[in-house]
């Protein structure tokens, strides 16, 4: 990977939406880098930002009228002779082409991971659940995880050993039955440890700050009862590994 193609990592870094290989190069390269520093505080003030913002459906009449401009709309433009080239000036707009593209689809992946922080306040007393976004992911070692597994729905970790909070964000999430709640692990050298997050996630969406004590190896969701459990009981139906 080139030093040019490195500073277009910054949103997706910011999002999590980097692999290992990409988070290790870009991890390595962005404390000396000034402008990708910047860039990845940015897009994370934006995310935070965007927390706050409403969700609004799209008028109905919108997809029929789309569809018929699209019927009405030529898709390939008329044909002309193809100027001449330089090769070095097709090799350098085909570059352009590609990190305009890059940029783009970050910009798309920032606003949909950004629908996960709508909503809500936090039900622990830490405070409101935004303001806690914002200040998670303003930090310089702010962390933010998908968890999977088999399941429904998906959640998010974002946390910062900075300020020792995390924020948890649950959307699709099944009905974990009578009785039963949501409990998140941090997961370290010594194995599983609760985080203090009970909920029954309501309406299949589930937002909380934690406290955060400990360094996590892992994080990790399973379904308890509503007491609470010192251990996992069930099967950790959402995980991550850092």
């Amino acid at each position: 990977m080139t030093s040019t193609d490195i500073h277009h990592l910054a949103a997706a870094y910011a999002l999590d939406a980097v692999d290992a290989r990409e988070r290790a190069e870009f991890e390595a390269h962005y404390p000396s880098c000034d402008v990708c520093r910047a860039d990845v505080v940015d897009f994370r003030a934006t995310l935070a930002r965007l927390a706050e913002g409403e969700v609004i459906a799209p008028p109905a009449e919108m997809k029929a009228s789309v569809m018929r401009q699209i019927s009405e709309t030529r898709q390939l433009s008329p044909l002309l002779p193809a100027p001449v080239v330089d090769l070095a000036e097709h090799r350098r707009r085909r570059s352009l082409r590609s990190s305009q593209l890059a940029v783009a689809a970050a910009l798309v992946l920032l606003v949909g991971v950004a629908a996960f922080f709508v909503g809500g306040a936090s039900s622990s007393g830490i405070g409101t659940f935004a303001a806690n976004v914002e200040q998670i992911l303003g930090e310089s070692d702010a962390r933010l995880v998908t968890l999977t597994g088999p399941g429904q729905g998906q959640i998010k970790v974002a946390w910062s050993d900075s300020v020792d909070q995390a924020v948890v964000i649950g959307d699709g999430l099944a009905d974990p039955g009578p009785g039963m709640v949501y409990e998140l692990w941090l997961i370290d050298a010594s194995g599983p440890q609760p985080m203090g997050l009970l909920d029954d996630a309501g309406g299949g969406s589930l937002r909380r700050t934690v406290r955060v004590d400990g360094t996590p190896q892992a994080w990790g969701v399973t379904i308890e009862p509503a007491a609470g459990s010192p251990t996992p009981t069930g099967q950790i139906l959402y995980s991550s590994t850092l």
